[in-house]
């Protein structure tokens, strides 16, 4: 019998301040405060922060965060399209958002900034295309047009070996997770 397959939904994320994270990712991502409270065991400050109606929290911070150890790598919000990407990109810029990296991976495009906890966020769009990972070409969506960065994406990933249409790369993946699953 095949395993079910699990659905990630939430993070929880150590913090130095949870409220002061939950007025960023509010102000930036749209998220609200879902629940707020203490925790039983460790007493900690836990903000629940949501961006959808389905779920009751997909981060949850708690002041468990010490220094010198990091909270987390990266997380990441994907939107609908490049142009929505820009408006992000150019907005950062004029908030004094830092950002730390614009990237085009071919697969998709992506603009990485700082919360006010030095966490790293990553918002990103996705392509039409697939090239193998990692990928990163320059791209600066502050300054740059999206017609301009669409076509240099596209020209550059055409011409790398595995080239294929996301669709495609899609239906392998979906046919590939289907595979493990029924293994079991």
């Amino acid at each position: 019998m095949p395993l079910p397959q699990g659905r990630f939904r939430h993070i929880g994320v150590p913090a130095f301040d949870p409220d002061e994270l939950g007025k960023f990712y509010t102000r930036w991502f749209g998220f609200v405060v879902s629940d707020t409270g203490s925790g039983k065991s460790d007493n900690a400050r836990v903000v629940f922060m949501t961006g959808s109606p389905d779920e009751h929290h997909q981060i949850a911070f708690a002041n468990l965060r010490r220094e010198g150890h990091p909270a987390m790598q990266q997380i990441s919000f994907v939107y609908d399209s490049l142009e929505e990407l820009k408006t992000m990109a150019v907005e950062f810029h004029k908030a004094g958002v830092p950002i730390l990296q614009q990237k085009d991976h071919g697969n998709t495009w992506s603009v990485y900034v700082s919360d006010p906890e030095g966490n790293r966020v990553e918002c990103y769009a996705p392509t039409p295309w697939y090239v193998q990972q990692p990928t990163w070409w320059e791209m600066d969506l502050v300054t740059e047009s999206v017609e301009a960065v669409f076509a240099r994406t596209e020209d550059k990933a055409k011409s790398l070996p595995g080239f294929c249409s996301r669709e495609e790369w899609q239906a392998r993946i979906s046919a590939g997770v289907k595979a493990n699953l029924e293994a079991f």
